[in-house]
């Protein structure tokens, strides 16, 4: 009986078994994995943290007894959020800092230089440039003269107009350094890369949904103080979303478009305050409401539908207004309209149309503060 030949496969190799190795021919590691492990394990950390966040939010849907799946585009954006907020995001920020003292301590040394030189040495060289200029003007020709000096007025226009544009860019810096929405929509830095603050308005709402499911897991005492403090701790959330036109950093410098997507965000929080005010009378109803149309603004948010933030029907809903901008609106307005009232009595108008030009000032005022709508708003009343 013949022997069978030799097949010539490796030893260990046959039929996918794998033999002894002796421990020279062992392969050492290379130097590129030797590096890749560190980085391999932190990216680990990284997925079990976002993996924990989501879960988190699942969890907190499961007890308020809301049967939704958690959208893609906020597990997205969750994620995204946890993993660029670590110690990068913190470098960036202290980057911004320092940028925004250096540039503050260079623009101080020379307004004191400037301001020095004026004070001492300012009225001696007036006075040897207007003797200068009126040389300049007695011995050339008014045409050469006047051109001259034309030239130079614009000149000095341009480098005036320079410095107004290149200062607001040189402290703007630090908002492109920590990834302003606004500045990454216009500028396009990169357009594989949303700045952190996008994404910062979905990681409050989950919050919010947290604490939600907490209070209504919450008995006795604990229930009705967990559930009043939820417009206390919601407001983080509240005052993203009364600038969620501007957070997105989709939507371009348009004033019109803008004031349509404020107004739409105002309404929205002004009916989140309606929903929260059912916490003080029915709490477990206003807790599964509210934390199911957190979920749905956040979805919209994350897509990007910032003019579609919920479903209802808002018409017949007072927008939200910031208490602090409305006095200062107040105050400005009384000013203006003071102001206006002792300017055109200082003009000795006739009595006739005197009382009609202060009407007039005044409707001015309203419209120059308040905006056209005001009038809209005071004929319905």
């Amino acid at each position: 009986m013949t022997a069978p030949a030799p097949t010539g496969a490796e030893p260990g190799t046959d039929g996918g078994a794998t033999g002894p190795v002796a421990p020279g021919d062992a392969q050492p590691a290379t130097f590129r994995f030797q590096l890749s492990r560190p980085y391999a394990r932190w990216r680990r950390r990284l997925d079990a943290s976002d993996d924990k966040i989501v879960a988190d939010l699942r969890g907190a849907l499961d007890d308020l007894g809301i049967d939704r799946p958690i959208p893609e585009a906020v597990d997205n954006a969750l994620r995204y959020h946890n993993r660029h907020t670590g110690w990068w995001f913190l470098v960036r920020n202290v980057v911004a800092t320092l940028w925004v003292w250096l540039w503050g301590a260079w623009l101080l040394a020379m307004l004191t230089m400037v301001v020095r030189t004026l004070v001492t040495k300012g009225p001696r060289k007036a006075d040897v440039a207007s003797s200068k200029i009126m040389n300049l003007f007695n011995e050339t020709e008014p045409f050469v003269f006047w051109l001259a000096s034309i030239s130079f007025a614009l000149m000095t226009l341009v480098m005036l107009g320079s410095l107004s544009v290149v200062f607001p860019m040189m402290l703007g810096i630090p908002k492109l350094v920590t990834g302003s929405p606004i500045a990454h929509r216009n500028l396009r830095l990169r357009g594989d890369h949303a700045p952190v603050q996008v994404y910062l308005p979905v990681r409050q709402i989950a919050e919010v949904i947290k604490l939600c499911a907490e209070a209504a897991t919450a008995e006795g005492e604990q229930k009705i103080y967990k559930s009043g403090d939820i417009p206390g701790q919601s407001s983080s959330a509240l005052k993203s979303l009364r600038r969620a036109y501007y957070m997105r950093g989709t939507v371009p410098l348009r004033p019109m478009r803008w004031g349509h997507l404020r107004d739409h965000a105002h309404k929205v929080v002004g009916r989140m305050h309606e929903v929260e005010r059912d916490l003080y009378r029915d709490a477990d109803p206003a807790l599964i409401k509210l934390a199911d149309m957190w979920l749905t603004i956040a979805e919209r948010y994350a897509d990007g539908r910032v003019g579609a933030l919920l479903d209802e029907d808002l018409s017949e809903v007072g927008p939200a207004r910031s208490w602090a901008r409305d006095r200062i609106r107040d105050a400005l307005a009384v000013l203006l309209t003071v102001g206006t009232v002792f300017f055109t009595a200082s003009l000795d108008l006739p009595q006739a149309i005197e009382g009609y030009v202060i009407s007039g000032s005044a409707v001015g005022v309203l419209l120059l503060v308040y905006g056209s709508g005001s009038i809209v708003n005071m004929r319905r009343r």
